[in-house]
């Protein structure tokens, strides 16, 4: 019979034929696909993304199998970008065991950031650097609400030393940026022989549907000015991953911001309240304002917007 085949033998798969594989290849070079490693341990997650010189590892607490809140740390030419929440402790003590870390450097002190600097200390001997502004807020951690002790665990004071405003590695040099807005001590750094731009919580996405109640949205705006007269070729988001396209992909974020500015400013003239303009806005907070008990809130965005500048 046309089309049958011997007994015993399966249908032959299209991604096993040789133009399928073929194809896979092609694709995987045209896109430079990051090679990707997985590792699940129970109640934790942690990805590993080979951008070549750059290497990025994604983890996140798990709840009912699935990702609490994703956010990362990178490791280039021995220095690591932030040291990952505490509740990941145990997965990053493993991956500075396995790979050569000579050096850390802060971009905030949010716990998420820097919740394994002390063990950095006690492990390898390493005394994270840390912008003037953080070193305090390092050594003395604030008290954290419920959701930011179940997302992230609760950092261990720990002690830092200031940047200045280079910083060396034996491959690269960075220049610090100090870009206030999502916390006062927040830190950029940016290669500028590769384009690269190491932006901590700076970028996070192209449009934001709420902020944190002590983010200083005038200060991001201009915090987003800066790096975008730099012309990064490559974002490296601690929370995101990379970005390429990056002036582009930052000056979206920042398009957004001005006219969301303008758009809540004339609600107000119209003589609406907080609240009204919070509701006027046209996307949904709900989830994330009642998991953070309203720390996260796009109300937060009104608050912030008819704040007085600094």
């Amino acid at each position: 019979m046309i089309g049958s085949r011997p007994r015993g033998t399966r249908p032959c798969r299209s991604d096993a034929h040789p133009l399928a594989a073929a194809a896979r290849r092609w694709t995987a070079t045209r896109l430079a696909l990051p090679e990707i490693t997985k590792r699940i341990v129970r109640g934790r997650v942690i990805v590993s993304l080979d951008y070549g010189e750059v290497r990025y590892f994604r983890m996140a607490r798990t709840v009912f199998g699935r990702a609490a809140y994703w956010t990362g740390v990178y490791l280039v030419d021995g220095l690591l970008v932030d040291s990952g929440p505490p509740n990941l402790a145990r997965d990053v003590a493993r991956l500075c065991r396995e790979l050569p870390v000579r050096q850390c450097v802060t971009t905030h002190h949010h716990e998420d950031h820097s919740g394994n600097h002390r063990l950095l200390a006690e492990r390898l001997g390493i005394r994270p650097l840390a912008h003037v502004l953080g070193v305090a807020r390092i050594a003395a951690p604030e008290p954290l609400e419920p959701y930011r002790r179940l997302t992230w665990g609760a950092p261990q004071a720990a002690e830092t030393d200031p940047l200045g405003e280079r910083l060396g590695t034996p491959a690269h040099r960075f220049e610090v940026l100090h870009t206030p807005g999502h916390s006062p001590d927040h830190v950029a750094l940016f290669e500028p022989d590769r384009g690269w731009l190491f932006s901590g919580d700076l970028y996070l996405a192209p449009r934001l549907k709420y902020l944190r109640a002590d983010e200083d949205v005038h200060a991001m705006i201009d915090s987003l000015r800066r790096v975008v007269a730099l012309e990064p070729r490559v974002l490296f988001c601690q929370h995101r991953g990379r970005v390429d396209g990056a002036t582009a992909a930052l000056r979206r974020k920042l398009d957004f911001l001005v006219e969301l500015g303008g758009r809540i400013d004339g609600l107000r003239d119209r003589g609406l309240d907080e609240s009204a303009i919070a509701r006027a806005l046209p996307w949904s907070d709900l989830i994330w304002r009642v998991w953070t008990g309203g720390q996260f809130s796009k109300r937060n965005f009104v608050r912030a917007f008819l704040r007085p500048r600094a």
